[in-house]
């Protein structure tokens, strides 16, 4: 039985849609997807730290993760991997005790049979106090996954570095840079612009 491992954010649901849409609710700043060129939030909204603190406090409210629309085809992609045996991991790296309302919104978007998983993937350690502990970076290699579809490149070299894990790398304007890369990574990352793209390249995990 293959495992595959599934992010949320930007994979899933189309979460840089629904942070766009909060800035400019609270700080009156309009961006463009297509503008948002670095994965840190901070720089590409143009946020002091306290400011980003505090707007992702909200981005991680109940109200607005369960407003995120789902991804096309990502539901279908993962029905059909499991129909065909596979365990899918929707390795997340929300704080902790946003557990419950991610739990949620895969239920209410046809992905309840994906199981879900903290993953500590930006050195952030449990700073909620949640009862759930996050999996360490480290802890991801014990899964031994087939096939791993990621947004952010960092997690995507890990992966593809250290668990040596083929990568659908979902093409989004914030992974593009691929120079310094090493060849073990460039052979196993393929850019996916859609769940369709990637259903054609890795039609089994």
């Amino acid at each position: 039985m293959a495992r595959v491992y599934v992010d949320l954010d930007d994979v899933l649901s189309q979460t840089i849609r629904g942070l766009i849409a909060l800035l400019e609710r609270e700080h009156g700043r309009r961006v463009h997807e297509e503008d948002i060129r670095d994965f840190d939030l901070g720089r590409s909204f143009r946020l002091a730290p306290a400011e980003l603190d505090a707007f992702m406090c909200s981005a991680h409210r109940p109200e607005e993760l369960g407003a995120l629309e789902p991804s096309p085809g990502a539901a279908a992609a993962l029905e059909r991997w499991t129909a065909h045996g596979h365990e899918v991991f929707v390795m997340t790296g929300r704080p902790p005790a946003s557990e419950a309302t991610s739990r949620r919104w895969l239920e209410a978007h046809g992905m309840s049979h994906a199981h879900l998983a903290s993953v500590d993937k930006y050195g952030r350690g449990d700073q909620d106090r949640s009862t759930v502990v996050p999996l360490t970076l480290d802890a991801l290699e014990r899964f031994d996954f087939s096939l791993a579809v990621e947004d952010s490149l960092d997690m995507a070299i890990h992966l593809a570095e250290s668990c040596r894990v083929p990568v659908a790398l979902i093409d989004r304007p914030w992974n593009r840079d691929l120079a310094g890369l090493s060849e073990r990574s460039l052979g196993l990352i393929v850019r996916c612009s859609s769940w369709e793209e990637l259903l054609r390249r890795f039609p089994e995990p």
